[in-house]
């Protein structure tokens, strides 16, 4: 069980300003939303935003939930690079379903057509470069730009009063970190004294790492929870949704 997830007494003991806690809390939150299973309703509904939509956000709340642990467990055995990926990562997530949720939105609004939001869903759903199966797919469809998903989050953070482009930033942070750029060249290395670089066998977190990544992943979590939240009520009221088995 995720809530049952902690990072290490050592790291924190280590690390006594980090409020870890509040990181941590988001473990029971995956527990409370997590299903078993998806059943198909019996009878095909008239439209398949509902089966279609709830089956999107289950596996963007898997793919949250498997990102949120392995950054907890990257953390605990030390896995200094893995950490800044799953974090970047778990914004995309995030930016995923700000992204859904805008168009859900002004689809119930009557902004946009039936058509419209389901064409958004199934780029959501089935975009990418590389399929396993041409006979389940048998037309490439392109994904949305990931940074238009981010976007689509930062919009939400506006919204609720937030000044400046929070995803967007955070996110290009963490890119330096996951690229082979600067930051992501430097981050198991460090200068000893002058013309002596060390690279370690294994790379250490530090103080700013850890503030760094608790906040951003915090700020990922918080809004996630909102976001897939929102979409999973409006397709309960709106629409004819499969079992979901906890």
């Amino acid at each position: 069980m995720l809530d049952e997830l902690k990072i290490d007494s050592q790291i924190k003991d280590e690390f006594p300003d980090i409020k870890f806690d509040e990181l941590e809390k988001y473990g029971a939150y995956y527990d409370e939303r997590y299903c078993r299973r998806l059943v198909s309703q019996e009878m095909r509904p008239q439209r398949l935003l509902g089966h279609n939509g709830m089956n999107f956000l289950l596996n963007s709340l898997q793919r949250s939930r498997c990102l949120f642990t392995g950054f907890v467990n990257s953390i605990n055995q030390t896995h200094k690079v893995i950490s800044y990926l799953a974090v970047r990562a778990h914004f995309e997530t995030t930016g995923s379903t700000a992204y859904f949720l805008q168009y859900l939105e002004r689809f119930y609004n009557k902004e946009i057509s039936y058509e419209e939001v389901d064409k958004i869903l199934f780029k959501l759903a089935l975009g990418g470069k590389v399929f396993p199966d041409k006979d389940t797919i048998p037309e490439r469809v392109d994904p949305v730009n990931v940074l238009t998903q981010i976007d689509a989050a930062d919009k939400y953070y506006k919204k609720d009063g937030g000044e400046h482009k929070i995803f967007r930033e955070c996110y290009d942070f963490l890119s330096e970190f996951c690229h082979p750029n600067l930051l992501g060249l430097t981050i198991a290395s460090h200068f000893e004294s002058s013309g002596t670089i060390a690279y370690s066998n294994n790379p250490k977190f530090t103080k700013a790492d850890f503030g760094t990544l608790s906040s951003y992943m915090k700020i990922s979590c918080e809004y996630f929870f909102y976001l897939h939240g929102s979409c999973f009520e409006l397709l309960k009221n709106n629409e004819e949704t499969p079992t979901l088995i906890k």
